[in-house]
């Protein structure tokens, strides 16, 4: 037993360090999983960003654009109309 008392020394040194600490595996693996979950956030933000930022362009150049985002979102109409809002719950 005492001719293998280096290996078993080492052996619970590098099992410590792998389980214990800030660099532990166990925590790197939740890092990894939480890196991915914001990469994903991240490409979704994006594609919301350029989907905003075509509508805006839109809205910039196109004069009816306007007018159906003022329809839509704001109720707004004309004189000759009515509008009824109908909400599903």
């Amino acid at each position: 037993m005492l001719k293998y008392k280096y290996v078993i020394a080492l052996a619970i040194f590098f099992v410590a360090i792998g389980l214990v600490g800030d660099h532990c595996w166990i925590k790197r693996i939740e890092q990894r999983k939480e890196i991915a979950q914001l990469k994903s956030e991240i490409e979704k933000e994006i594609k919301t960003f350029n989907d905003d930022k075509e509508q805006l362009e839109k809205l910039k150049t196109n004069p009816e654009a306007v007018k159906r985002i003022a329809h839509e979102r704001y109720y707004m109409k004309t004189e000759a109309e009515d509008i009824f809002v109908i909400e599903d719950e």
